[in-house]
This record gives structure tokens, sequence and C-alpha cells, in this order.
């Protein structure tokens, strides 16, 4: 009996040691998608993987975790949240550290067992050498206010959904105080990256969610916004940088007292509105009375802060809307001059100074700096380095500017391709300063409008009482205007309240400024003088194109007599278009365009018969029979295409955001190189081309060369670009790319804007569909499959030139539409005149072209046709969708995609006939079958939704192993009885041999 008794005991020793492993370093891991460092807790048990199941898991245990696998020290011990349906498998419950075990297993252990967890017991450890870096508010106007994200080694994870509570938690953790604003319960998110009480210490201690992006909208995530948010903005000035002070402070906007602004806080504002430097700060609501509080407490800035809300605060004066501050900031400068009105034009370039190049800089230019800086009016732009060439790389900018501008960057800028400029060609400007200095406002050029003085640094009005040509030859010759053509009555401002500074201005016309003759100061307007004097000087005249595409292709018009009119095609050549592109800046001419090739003007038409050398260098030196002598009519208006003209375009792709990058420029599209082509590049081109704001490069095998690249090293500035034009690269050339160089671009995608018939304008998004780009239809046959060609680009209807038009072209049209063969390629408007732009000409298609707009052509826009020869066709059968009631038109859009069962998609036109077909893919799904989306397994997806960094590759018989179920409780107690089974017989087998040897 003792002997049975004994080897019960010992059977029961060897079950329990059993029960109770000790693991090793390779049983212990953290499962999360980026890193081995952070994630769910996993410990292996009989080679299975499983939870810890703990009700409290604080740090010290985390500590432990993250010690052993190597992780530093735990930064947080949050619980997880499962996936909707995901299952937990536990099987280590109630571990209890102290913090400071070398390893995890000497840790109090409580049961192995596969006994119910629930889910919000299952834990988490994150370590410092895990994936979390940072937490912060982005896209917000200080560190106190935007959108959610946590920073990792490997990016950042955009946080989606966040609620008040986790919003709280945010602002806390980031020492912004209280949270003001979060996103309402409803909007953007349908999982939670994670989920807090909001009385956590840090974010790292809330629950976690394995779901990180599913279901986000981030276009209808709100802003997070603390109280210790404060933004800076400028009002009621005339250009961005320029206005009254108003502060944010949480949710509140405010103004300052003039008497809390100083030159240090003035940088400070200017750095942060990406405006430059402080240029001055006039007070006494100069900009107008604000509205709101007034705040009283100031700010105390070194200058060097890039944030105001970086800045200390203290005490401030009291003050009412009366003593508003108010700001000028500028991103330019003009340095080493005799005063801070002249000497070198220099750029501020991520906060360092440039020198902007000499070669294009004209007086028009020097104007709107001169104005912009508050430095009167333009007196000279002396040659390139007059005042230096300063010591920074001189950027190539180009200013397009007319001089009405009030900013230069509202002037038109055309960098892409001018290459490096000449070393010490600075451009230089010369203003009159503000003593005694003459502007002319709301005019059509520099030298012409309504007449203002400086008088004690402020601009005032002046009055048209006793006003005439001889007080207008004056204010000309002090311009550098030429002579006056025409002095007249101009209306009072239209834009705030401008004091009167000078009236009853009598002058003998040989005075060479406005204050030299026989003058009044008039702080106050007369009863009944509700106008002001206005003069318009010869140097007014001025060239430009309209209702072209780009401002170097359009239709010509000249200002004349402060009145704009057209130029006839009457003897019209390309001599005469040379002088109008070398005007502009355009380059040489590629077109000579007439026959209101651009739409018809209005007004009047000023020229005709111009008869130039194409040497001359303004149009109205040419000879022609006189200033208003024709007989034309606007049907005849001329226009130009300049070389200077470009558009951009991507080719190749299956739709039309993607592709290969190409540029027209010269009269031919050439490809752009890849190099130095960063994010912000890729950001501006896929704006511009209204392809969303993301763009990324792709290795695509070059198939079909162009034989042309234009440009090389774009790299566009984080100014204020709007447009690939504006960004430097190489200078143009028509083989800048080694083989394999050409740029591929995928875009993000986008939106068009459209207006419907009633005017109201849409946005083409899931709201409203509209066409795609590039989107094909045909209108006025006698079926669908029939009648005058029509595309959609650039948020409208157009149609297609009949230039070159033939039966390969109507062959790509036919079959776009699932039409069947071309019968005919029809000319001359044969199902009548479109409306519109004509989009296209000199399509010349092969005839085996997916789509139409995979054909070469004219650069979209730039034909010299009107609606007289629009296109059509002629297909031999219907449209395979059918033609329901109301069908005005087969639509198709895309391209035939070989070998991908996509034919084509339907119409995403408004007001679409739910009889229309919308082919899709066919060969996506098997009949029968339905795609039910993507599953979530109801076991727990340790290797599926967890990438383990730090687990070896198993092999095949090891992967079995590792998928092999646990035992079931019934299996473990037939199991245990085997064991004692063959334990006892053992026993008794070892006895026996003992006594058999004690018999020996």
């Amino acid at each position: 009996m003792k002997t049975v008794l004994w080897a019960l005991g010992l059977g029961t020793l060897l079950l329990t040691l059993r029960a109770v492993p000790i693991g090793g370093p390779r049983d212990l891991r953290l499962a999360y998608r980026h890193s081995p460092c952070d994630g769910v807790v996993l410990v292996r048990h009989r080679e299975q993987w499983g939870h810890v199941c703990n009700q409290e898991w604080t740090l010290a245990e985390a500590s432990v975790v993250c010690r052993q696998l190597g992780c530093g020290h735990a930064v947080g011990a949050p619980k997880y949240v499962p996936l909707p349906g995901e299952m937990v498998r536990p099987w280590l419950h109630n571990v209890s550290c102290r913090g400071d075990e070398p390893s995890f297993w000497e840790c109090s252990l409580g049961a192995w067992t596969q006994s119910e967890c629930p889910h919000e017991w299952v834990v988490v450890a994150l370590c410092a050498n895990g994936t979390f870096r940072e937490i912060r508010l982005v896209k917000g106007r200080s560190p106190c206010s935007g959108l959610p994200e946590i920073r990792n080694v490997n990016g950042v994870d955009r946080l989606c959904g966040l609620h008040e509570e986790e919003a709280t938690v945010f602002c806390r953790e980031l020492g912004c105080g209280p949270v003001l604003q979060a996103p309402r319960r409803d909007v953007g998110v349908v999982g939670k990256y994670m989920t807090c009480r909001g009385t956590e210490p840090t974010i790292r201690n809330c629950r976690l969610n394995n779901n990180l992006r599913s279901g986000c909208d981030f276009q209808q995530d709100a802003d997070v916004v603390c109280t210790g948010h404060t933004e800076a903005r400028l009002e009621g000035g005339e250009h961005p940088c320029a206005g009254r002070l108003e502060v944010r402070r949480g949710l509140t906007w405010g103004t300052v007292c003039d008497d809390d602004l100083d030159q240090a806080t003035a940088h400070v504002v200017c750095r942060e509105l990406q405006c430059g430097s402080a240029v001055s700060t006039p007070g006494g609501a100069h900009f107008g009375q604000g509205s709101g509080p007034v705040w009283t407490e100031a700010f105390r800035c070194a200058g060097n802060e890039s944030l105001l809300s970086h800045c200390p605060r203290g005490p401030g004066h009291r003050c009412g809307h009366g003593q508003d501050a108010g700001l000028r900031c500028s991103e330019f400068r003009l340095v080493n001059g005799s005063s801070s009105c002249e000497g070198r034009v220099e750029l501020q370039v991520q906060r360092a100074w440039a020198p902007i190049c000499a070669a294009h800089w004209d007086l028009a230019d020097t104007t709107v700096l001169c104005h912009q800086l508050n430095c009167g009016s333009a007196e000279a732009t002396p040659p390139g380095g007059h005042f230096g060439g300063g010591d920074a790389p001189i950027w190539p900018d180009v200013f397009h500017c007319v001089g009405t501008e009030p900013y230069l960057w509202n002037c038109a800028v055309g960098t892409l391709g001018s290459g490096a400029c000449a070393l010490g060609n600075a451009a230089a400007v010369v203003c009159s300063g503000l003593l005694h200095a003459l502007r002319l406002r709301d005019g059509q050029s520099r030298c012409d409008g309504r007449v203002e003085v400086s008088l004690d640094g402020v601009w005032g009005r002046v009055l048209d009482d006793a006003w005439d040509l001889r007080g207008a030859h004056v204010v000309c010759r002090q311009l550098g205007c030429g002579l006056a053509d025409r002095a007249y009555d101009a209306p009072a401002p239209r834009r705030g309240a401008v004091p009167v500074g000078l009236s009853h201005a009598r002058c003998q016309g040989t005075e060479t400024r406005l204050t030299q003759c026989n003058v009044s100061a008039s702080p106050l307007v007369p009863a009944g003088a509700a106008r002001d004097a206005g003069v318009v000087c010869s140097g007014s005249r001025r060239v430009r194109l309209a209702a072209g595409p780009h401002r170097c292709a359009g239709r010509v018009e000249v200002l004349h007599g402060g009145v704009w009119g057209t130029v006839c095609d009457d003897g019209w050549d390309l001599r005469d278009a040379h002088v109008v592109c070398r005007q502009l800046g355009c380059g040489q001419a590629l077109r000579a365009l007439g026959a209101a090739a651009f739409g018809a003007g209005s007004g009047r038409i000023w020229l005709e018969q111009l008869g130039c050398s194409g040497r001359e260098s303004a149009l109205w030196q040419c000879p022609s029979r006189g200033w208003g002598q024709q007989d034309c009519g606007h049907k005849e208006d001329a226009g130009v295409v300049c070389s200077g003209s470009v558009a951009l375009r991507l080719r190749g792709g299956i739709h039309r955001c993607a592709g290969w990058l190409d540029v027209f420029y010269n009269g031919t599209w050439g490809a752009v190189c890849s190099n130095a082509l960063k994010d912000i590049s890729l950001s501006i081109i896929c704006k511009q081309l209204g392809c969303g704001e993301q763009g990324w490069l792709e290795n695509k095998p070059v198939h079909s060369s162009l034989g042309t690249s234009w440009v090389d090293d774009i790299e566009c500035r984080r100014l204020r670009n709007s447009t690939l034009w504006q960004c430097p690269s190489a200078p143009w050339h028509p083989h800048s790319c080694a083989p394999g160089e050409e740029v591929w671009i995928t875009c993000a995608g986008g939106t068009w804007k459209m207006t419907q018939d009633s005017g109201e304008t849409l946005n083409c998004s899931s709201t409203h569909s509209c066409p795609e780009e590039g989107m094909l239809r045909v209108r006025g046959g006698k079926d669908s499959c029939s009648g005058r060609v029509e595309l959609w680009h650039a948020g409208s209807w157009g149609t297609v030139c009949d230039d070159s038009w033939d039966l390969a072209d109507a062959e790509v049209v036919c079959r776009q539409l699932g039409c069947g063969p071309a019968l005919g390629a029809l000319a001359g408007a044969a199902f009548g005149p479109g409306s519109g732009p004509v989009w296209l000409d000199e399509v010349g298609c092969r005839g085996s072209e997916s789509s139409l707009w995979s054909c070469p052509a004219e650069p979209w826009g730039l034909g010299d046709c009107g609606h007289k020869e629009d296109a059509g066709v002629h297909c031999s059968r219907e449209w395979a969708g059918g033609s329901g009631p109301g069908r005005v038109g087969g639509i198709a859009g895309g391209s035939l995609l070989g070998g991908s069962g996509v034919a084509f998609a339907g119409s995403r036109m408004l007001g679409s006939l739910a009889s229309e077909a919308v082919y899709e893919d066919i060969g996506a799904v098997p009949m029968g079958e339905k795609d039910e989306g993507p599953r979530v397994s109801q076991d727990l997806a340790l290797e599926e939704e967890y990438d383990d960094a730090a687990e070896p590759e198993l092999g095949p018989e090891e992967e079995e192993e590792e998928e092999e179920a646990p035992l079931s409780p019934t299996g473990v107690h037939l199991c245990m009885l085997a064991s004692v089974a063959l334990f006892l017989l053992y026993c008794s087998y070892v006895r026996g041999f003992a006594l058999a040897s004690a018999y020996i």
C-alpha cells in the first residue's frame, strides 16, 4: 500500500511540474503590425501561442516584458480592443511582477488554462524601442490644434474618429490644457484606433484597437482644438501679408492693442504666416476696426520664435478697437541701398535671403514691389548688380507683373525652364519713398487710374475739383509714364476709407512733382465732392492675350486710352504675332490666328492692317491704319500662340491621373525627367491636374518615347507655388533626359467642378456624379451612335475640330462608344455647331487607340477652329447599352483595357437614367458566385493580423506543429490517467527488479 501511495504522490508531483512550465526566451513576444517592440503580449505553451489575461496590468509587468525582449523600458501598458468577430485565445492568467525581474517567467504566474478571458483583460506592452515615438496635432496653426497623429519608427499613423475623451488625453499630454473642440461621435469613423476614459495621463494608457484605419473618412474628420491653441491672421489689408492683427485664443478671435505690438512680435507673426519679415506696424486701426475682445495679455517674443504660441506672455495695455494694431509683412526686401526703399531685391526662402534674378525684371515689377514695401512709387530699375550681387545663389523667378497688383505673388510667375541666373545679376530697385510720393490706383496698368498722394506717410485722395490735363501731365511725368492722354473724374475708392490728401490742384503742367502745384491740404471731404482726380498716361498702353489656356496664348487685346480693344485679323501675320509674344515675355510666335479663334471679343477694335517687321518692341510701334480706324467685326479678332505657351498632361495611364508626365513647350510635347522630383513637386503637379494633393513615382519601362524631353531637375519650393510653372529647374532643352529617366506619376485622385444648365456649380464627388476627364459623347445625330463628337475636359463639354479628321479618328470614337466600326467621319458641323470650347484639333489617330485622348493632337484648347468646323461620326450600329427614353447620345470614358474584361465605364453624367447600362469588370467574379468582401477569422489571427519581426520563419513541419489545435479538457484528463498508469507499471517493474536483486 505504501508503494502505491508513494507512486501516486510522485506521479502527482511530476504532473504538477508539467502543468507549470517555465518558458524560454523564444516563448514570449509582442505582436503588432509595425514593430516587435509594441503590441499584444503573447506566450507559447504546448507549441501554441496565446494571450496573457490580466484584470490588473501595470507598467511593472510591461517593463519586464520589454526588458526581456531587448526593447528598453515600458512606456505604456494599455489593454487591447480586438477586431469585430476576433476570438481571444487565453493561455496565461493573472501575472504579477515587481518590475525588477530579469525574466517574465520569474514573475508570479497564475494558471495556465484556456478558460474564458474577457476581451478587456487582454494585455498590451508598448516599449521605448517600439514604434510609438511622439503624439502630435498636425495641419493646424499651432501645436495645440489639428488632426491627431502618432509618430512611429516607420512613419505616422493618422488617428481618425477620436472623440472628446481621447481628445482630452491628447490635449493633456501635449500640455495644451483642456479640450475645446473634438470630432462629433457620428463623423469620420467606423472603428477607432483607441478608446480612452479621458482620465489617462498619456494616450499610451488608452485601450488600443488593431483596426487602425478601417472606416476612416479623413475628409470628414474634424480638428482637435485645445485651450492652449494660439494663432494669428491679418485682416482688411490689400494683400494676404498685410492687415489688422487678429489673434485666436482657443476658439475666440480678438485684436491686439497697437502699443502691445513690438517689432520682435511682428517678425514672429510674419514668420508664422509665411510672409517673410515685418515691414511696418501701423496702429490706430489703420486697416479698420475689428470686433470681439481686445486682448489685454501681450506677447513678449524674442523675435526668433517660429510661432506666436511659443512666445511668453505678460500683462498688456487696455484699449478699444480704435487702437487696433496693424502689420505689413513681406517676403521681399531691398538691401545695400542708401535707404530701405532702394537696393538689391531679395526673397526670403526657408529663413534665408537670396537675390532675385534681373534678367526679366522690369518697371512694372518694381512698381508692385515699391507699393508692397510701402515705399511709394517706382522711380527706376537700374541694371542688374547695381547694388551688388549678394553672396547667396540667385533665385531665377520671373515675374510678369502688370503694375496694378498689390503683391508680387499676385503677378504671373514663370520659373520653369528659365535655368540659372548669371553670377551677380541681381535685380535692383529705386522707389520714391513716402515723402510726396504718388501712386495710381484702380486702373488697368501702372500708368492709369485714380491719383493718391502720400503726406506724412499716409496715403490720401486727390479730389477732382479744378483737375485738368495740365495736372495730369505732372502726374504722368512724376511717375515716369510719359505724357497724359486724358484727365478724367474717377469714382471714389471702391474699398475702405481713404482720407483726402489734396484738393484744388492747379498746375502749369511744367512742374516735376504734384506737390509743387498750387494745392490745398484737405483733411475733410468738402460737401458734394464725391469723385477723385483720374489720369491716363501714354505709358498705360499694354497688350494682353485673353480667353486662352495660358497667358502666352489667346485673343490679342490692346489697352489704349484706358480702354481695352481687339486687333483685326486683316493683314495679321507671324511677324505681327512675334512682336506681341516678345512684348509679353512669351518667346517667339508659333501661330498667328484669325477668325476669332479664341472667341469674339467686345468693345473697340483698335488696330487693323498692321505691318510689323517683327523687330519692334511694342505692337503700336508697327505701321497700321491708326487707332480705331478699321472696318472689321469681332468675328475677325486676331489671336496668337507663343512658344512660351505651356501645358501639362499625364499620358498612357489607365485613367487621367496616372501616366508619363509631359510638358507642352515651344509647340511640342516633351517628357519630364525624374531627377530631383520630391513630394512637394508631385503634390503641386497633381493639384494642378485636378488629381488630388498627393502623388508618387513609379518605375515603368518606356515603350514609346516622344523623342523630346523638355525639362530636368525640377525642384519646387514650399513658398506660394501654385503651379509647376513657378518651380525652378534646368533650362529648356529638347533632350533633357537620359534614356529611362522619363517620369511616370500616379496621383491620389481628385474632383472637378461642373456647372449645370441651371447655373448651379457642383463638386463632382460622391454626392454628385459628373463625367470623367476625357469622357466622350455624341450629340445631334439620329441615334446614340452618330452625331457631333464632344469631350469632357477641365469641367466642361467641348467639341473636336475637323482639321485632319478622318475615318481612323472616327474608328476610335465608335469603338470607345461601343458602337461598332465607323461608317463615316463627318466634317463642317454636319450635326450642327456645338457650344463651349473647341477642345481638340489636328487629331491624328492610327485607328487602333483605345480612346480618343490617347491619339496625337494639338494641346487642349489651342486649336484655330470655330464651331462651324465641328467633327462628327456615324457608326455601324446603335450603342450597346440601348437608348432608353430621354437619352441624348452615347457616353463613354476611360480606355479599353486589354485582357482585363473591362469594356468601358458607364456614364457618370448628371441626370443619367437608370436604363443606361454600366459596364464593369465582367471577368472578376464567376457567374453564380458572390463576393462578400473581406471576412474576419473567427479564430485569433495571430499570424495574419500581426507581423512578428522577432519570430524566425518556421519550416513546413514546424508550421504544421504551430497550427495544431490545443487539446480539449477531456483529452487532457485522458492523458493524465494514461501517464499515471504508465508510471505505476514502471514503478512495479522497478520494485520487482529491486526485490530480485536483493534476493540474488
